[in-house]
C-alpha cells in the first residue's frame, strides 16, 4: 500500500508567515543521511487509577544525527577510544557517558563534554523530535471545543491548561478518571469541564487574560452534547503510537536516507507501507545499532537530550535561573557546548527539529539556548 507523504512538505510551504523553501532546498540537492534512536518509548501511554503508566514529565525523543554526503567511520572509532570505551562493550550507549545520572549530573560528566566536543567539531548535524506526554495527552480538551473564543490564541489555551494541568495535577488525574478520559460521555461532559473551570476560578486574584481565555472556552465547551476528539477513542488510551514521529521526517526529508534502531512495533505499524512523495520512494531502513556505529551515536544524543527535557519540565525560567547560578565551571563549560551543538544544527535549519510540548517547556528551553557562558 503506498502512502504519500507530500502532505508534510504542504503543510509547512502553506505557511504563509515563514518561507521554508530554501531549507527543503538544502537537502533536496544534496546527498544526506539521516540516523535515529529513541529514548523514554512507551510505545503507548494510558490511563491506570492512580497515575499514567509512564512517568509524564519524562519526554519520548526520537532523533539522532545527520550528514551529507560520507562520513568516515574511522571519526567515530577515534570517540570511543577518546572514551576509553572497554573492549567488552559490543558497541557505544549513552549510559557509557552519561553514568545514569540526571541532566545536571551528565553536565559535570568528563565524558559528556568529550562527546560533545566531538559532535560538535564534526561534520555531523543533531535533529530530533520530542513528545510531552502529559501536553499532547491532553491538548484534545482543548481542539475539541466546537466553538472556540479567539482562535488565533489556541497555542495559549493549550498551554494554559497545561499549566493547571501540572498545577493541580492530582486532582487533574482523578477527574481524568472520573469522567473515562478520553471517552467522555454526554452526561459526563458539562461535568467534566465544570471540573476544570473549577480549577481555574481556585487561583488566586484577577485571572490573567489566557486563564480568563481557557475558562471561557471551557464555559462554551459545558453546552455541548458531543466531543468530536474525546469520544470513540481506544479505552484508557491518551496516546496510541508514536509512529507519526517515524514517518514525518520522511515526509520532510524524503531525498533522504533515514536509517532508524530497531523498533519492532514501529516496524510492524510501517511494513504494508511503501512511503512516496510527489513519486519517489522513501529510502528506509531498521538496522541492528551494534553494526551501525551512527545509530549508536544517536543513541548518545537522544539519551542526553531525554535528560534535558526532563529537567526543562521540572522547572520554570526563575528557578532556572538560580541553577544555572549555581552551576560548576566544568557544568557550565559542558552546556556550553551543548548549546553550541544544538544552534549550529539550527542555524543549518530550524526542519531538523519537531516539538510537541507546551510554551513552559519552549520557554525554558530558549532561555536555556539564550545562555553565554
Amino acid at each position: 500500500m503506498d502512502m504519500d507523504l507530500s502532505m508534510f512538505r504542504l503543510m509547512l510551504l502553506s505557511d504563509e508567515m515563514t518561507d521554508i523553501s530554501a531549507d527543503l532546498k538544502k537537502f533536496d540537492d544534496k546527498d544526506c543521511c539521516f540516523y535515529y534512536d529513541e529514548t523514554n518509548n512507551a510505545r503507548k501511554v494510558w490511563i491506570k487509577e492512580n497515575d499514567f503508566n509512564v512517568p509524564v514529565n519524562k519526554d519520548f525523543v526520537l532523533g539522532g544525527v545527520m550528514h551529507f554526503g560520507e562520513f568516515s567511520l574511522d571519526e567515530v572509532s577515534k570517540l570511543k577510544q577518546e572514551l576509553r570505551l572497554q573492549k567488552s562493550a559490543p558497541e557505544l550507549k549513552f549510559k557509557h557517558i552519561g553514568m545514569g545520572k540526571d541532566f545536571l549530573g551528565c553536565l559535570a560528566e568528563p565524558k559528556v563534554k568529550l562527546f560533545l566536543q566531538w559532535l560538535y567539531s564534526s561534520d555531523l548535524y543533531v535533529h530530533f523530535s520530542n513528545v510531552n506526554n502529559l501536553y499532547w495527552a491532553i491538548v484534545d480538551i482543548v481542539d475539541t471545543v466546537e466553538e472556540p473564543v479567539y482562535i488565533p490564541f489556541m497555542f495559549d489555551l493549550k498551554n494554559s491548561l497545561y499549566k493547571v494541568a501540572c498545577a493541580n495535577y492530582a486532582a487533574f488525574y482523578r477527574l481524568l478518571v472520573e469522567c473515562n478520559y478520553p471517552n467522555v460521555l454526554g452526561q459526563d461532559i458539562r461535568r467534566f469541564y465544570q471540573g476544570i473551570i473549577d480549577f481555574v476560578e481556585r487561583i488566586p486574584g484577577e485571572l490573567l487574560f489566557d486563564m480568563e481565555l481557557l475558562r471561557q472556552n471551557l464555559k462554551s465547551a459545558c453546552r455541548q452534547k458531543e466531543l468530536v476528539f474525546l469520544q470513540e477513542n481506544e479505552e484508557k488510551t491518551v496516546v496510541d503510537s508514536y509512529n507519526n514521529f517515524y514517518i514525518r521526517p520522511m515526509g520532510i526529508f524524503p531525498m533522504a536516507k533515514h536509517t532508524f534502531d530497531h523498533e519492532y512495533q514501529i516496524e510492524d505499524q510501517l511494513k504494508p507501507y511503501t512511503f512516496s512523495c510527489n513519486g519517489t520512494d522513501v529510502d528506509y531502513q531498521f538496522v541492528n545499532s551494534v553494526d551501525t556505529p551512527l545509530v549508536q551515536v544517536s543513541d548518545c544524543v537522544v539519551g542526553l537530550m531525554g535528560k534535558y527535557f526532563e529537567f526543562l519540565n521540572g522547572c520554570n525560567v526563575h528557578q532556572l535561573q538560580q541553577i544555572l547560578d549555581a552551576l560548576t565551571s566544568r557544568q557550565r563549560a559542558t552546556l556550553s557546548w551543548l548549546i553550541k551543538t544544538i544552534k549550529k544544527s539550527e542555524n543549518l535549519s530550524k526542519l531538523l527539529f519537531c516539538s510537541v510540548e507546551s510554551r513552559e517547556e519552549h520557554d525554558v528551553g530558549a532561555f536555556i539556548l539564550n545562555q553565554t557562558f
